[in-house]
């Protein structure tokens, strides 16, 4: 596999993730399960060519990436429901976000493009 196509499977287990989380917390009128989706759909729409263009913008982005599709398992499995199950899944969900935000911001303020 060409390294540059890294990005079709972050598409994909991105997609898996969304529609798991999905079918798990399904809860269509509040705004909480917009926010449970938040992180998988910014994956989905990181992940194309553009910005996979060199290993280093791979490897950032891979490393946010998999931590955010790691903690996937953990809130559909791993979150037992009880009263303090919310703070658990809203502290997930803001290491998912924080991950993607963090590795963005590396690349915007430390990156420098050669070309």
């Amino acid at each position: 596999m060409n390294y540059k196509k890294i990005y079709y499977p972050v598409k994909g287990l991105a997609v898996l993730s969304l529609v798991a989380v999905a079918i798990k917390y399904w809860m269509p009128t509040e705004i909480g399960f917009a926010f449970m989706l938040l992180p998988y759909l910014l994956l989905y729409f990181l992940a194309n060519a553009k910005n996979y263009q060199n290993k280093r913008l791979i490897i950032i982005r891979f490393i946010a990436a998999l931590f955010t599709i790691i903690l996937a398992p953990v809130l559909i499995f791993g979150i037992e429901p009880d009263p303090q199950a919310g703070m658990g899944i809203m502290f997930l969900l803001i290491m998912q976000l924080a991950a993607i935000s963090a590795s963005e911001f590396i690349i915007l303020f430390f990156y420098v493009d050669n070309d």
